[in-house]
């Protein structure tokens, strides 16, 4: 099982709040891809940080990065 940061690669306005680029969360995956298990890492950003990132429409690879760490 591999343990990936998960870390925003722009500023995204969330709920009328900005979020800065690279606020990150870890998570472990046994997939090579950790949006494969994109609930997960939904999980993560809300009990790390209060962040729903999901409802918003933002939780993709399109606003997201990782690294396996």
């Amino acid at each position: 099982m591999a343990t990936f940061e998960i870390k925003t690669k722009q500023t995204i306005n969330v709920n009328g709040e900005y979020i800065n680029e690279g606020l990150s969360v870890q998570i472990s995956s046994m997939y090579s891809n950790p949006f494969d298990e994109v609930e997960k890492i939904h999980k993560a950003f809300t009990r790390v940080h209060g962040i729903d990132f999901k409802k918003e429409g933002y939780l993709n690879s399109g606003y997201f990065e990782f690294e396996r760490v």
